[in-house]
């Protein structure tokens, strides 16, 4: 049996980040010279940024876990290209994450289709976000573009939107590296991409590729 491929979008990197460590204040009295003073103080502690989740959101990114786990086991292989790596850097409630990313998973490194480099540290007089939007835009690619009209980035002569951009970029990757599944949290992205017919790739929530998954463990 074959073991799947997937691959994993922004959102699924961002939303199993679930123990950020932080300083956490509280209240403290104080009796000093006779007097009583209140006063903040800092204990290190984490924070689940997850935790005011609601809904079905809440939901699938409760299953994250267990999806990580079928990784560590060897059920399923994850991957990601360097520009999701890179688009996660720039997204907040990242820094400080003491759970690894995505739970400690092996993910393996998808290939471009374009033979390119970048620095990733230097300085720079232009903003490494509107470098990386520069760098895509100007990707003259059949399929590629084909991608950016079903993602929605495409909208109109000379405008791209850069979110999807960026999504039309990474299912493009997935799709060369042979992905069976691309994961993601956007349910917006999951119909968009579902309803059109050039679709080769299937995007899934973690609710459908954990279904997936049991199905074939059994």
């Amino acid at each position: 049996m074959e073991i799947p491929k997937v691959y994993l979008d922004t959102t699924i990197l961002k939303a199993s980040t679930t123990a950020l460590r932080r300083l956490l204040p509280r209240k403290q009295t104080l009796y000093w010279g006779g007097n009583v003073h209140e006063v903040t103080v800092y204990d290190i502690g984490t924070v689940n940024p997850n935790a005011s989740l609601m809904g079905e959101i809440k939901t699938e990114v409760e299953l994250l876990p267990m999806l990580a786990e079928f990784g560590k086991q060897g059920t399923v292989r994850y991957f990601i290209n360097t520009e999701t790596e890179f688009e996660s850097w720039g997204l907040p409630k990242m820094l400080g994450n003491t759970t690894g990313r995505f739970y400690g998973t092996p993910i393996g490194s998808a290939a471009s289709l374009v033979q390119y480099s970048r620095v990733m540290i230097g300085y720079y007089t232009q903003d490494p976000k509107e470098m990386q939007f520069d760098f895509l835009s100007g990707l003259d690619y059949k399929r590629f573009k084909e991608l950016q009209r079903m993602t929605g980035a495409y909208q109109g002569p000379g405008k791209l939107h850069q979110n999807q951009l960026l999504d039309a970029f990474n299912i493009w990757c997935a799709e060369h590296n042979g992905c069976d599944f691309f994961l993601t949290l956007d349910f917006k992205l999951i119909r968009v991409v579902a309803s059109s017919h050039k679709q080769t790739i299937r995007l899934v929530k973690p609710s459908e590729l954990l279904k997936h998954l049991e199905e074939l463990s059994r």
